[in-house]
């Protein structure tokens, strides 16, 4: 009888190490075609850089867009008061007249609470109610609007004569971001 016993093969040259040295090329060389795949598309795609409608003032006539929820300040008129609607001593009456558009995929609510005035920093709600003119008849309200719906209405507050004035519009209660528009 022949006591030698079968030497093992070294290590390299056992089959399941060369199944594991290719599954690992293949892996590594897999995240490398992604990652420069990916790199070089987004070359070709430059993103565009999109401001945050927070991180902007935007002016009577421009379009805000929120979310597919749009609006615009149409006007601003002053109304300084008659016998029957009587600002605060050295107020005058602002009317801004504002149309919303939904151009989202669902219906969107809207509501004359999430404008509010700011005079000078000072912010107060567009809460003011007139007798006189046209005004009463055309006041933003609250309701919903379904996908392409528009609305136009009046929001109308006091300040100062003299006051720097902002529309301020805040998307969720939740949250404290505004968005501004310059009113003067």
């Amino acid at each position: 009888m022949d006591n030698q016993k079968k030497q093992p093969k070294p290590w390299y040259k056992v089959w399941w190490f060369w199944i594991l040295v290719i599954i690992i090329v293949l892996v590594l060389g897999g995240m490398m075609n992604d990652s420069s795949s990916s790199s070089s598309s987004s070359d070709r795609k430059p993103k565009a850089h999109k401001v945050s409608p927070f991180k902007r003032t935007y002016k009577v006539g421009q379009v805000v867009n929120y979310k597919g929820y749009k609006f615009k300040v149409n006007r601003v008129k002053y109304f300084s008061g008659n016998s029957m609607d009587t600002p605060k001593s050295g107020n005058q009456y602002v009317i801004c007249n504002v149309t919303i558009k939904n151009d989202s995929h669902e219906k969107q609510d809207y509501n004359e609470m999430d404008f509010q005035l700011s005079a000078n920093g000072n912010t107060t709600d567009f809460g003011e109610i007139l007798t006189s003119g046209n005004y009463e008849n055309n006041t933003l309200d609250s309701g919903s609007l379904d996908k392409g719906a528009t609305v136009s209405g009046n929001l109308i507050g006091q300040a100062k004569k003299d006051a720097k004035l902002k529309l301020e519009y805040q998307p969720s209660f939740l949250d404290d971001k505004t968005i501004n528009v310059n009113l003067n």
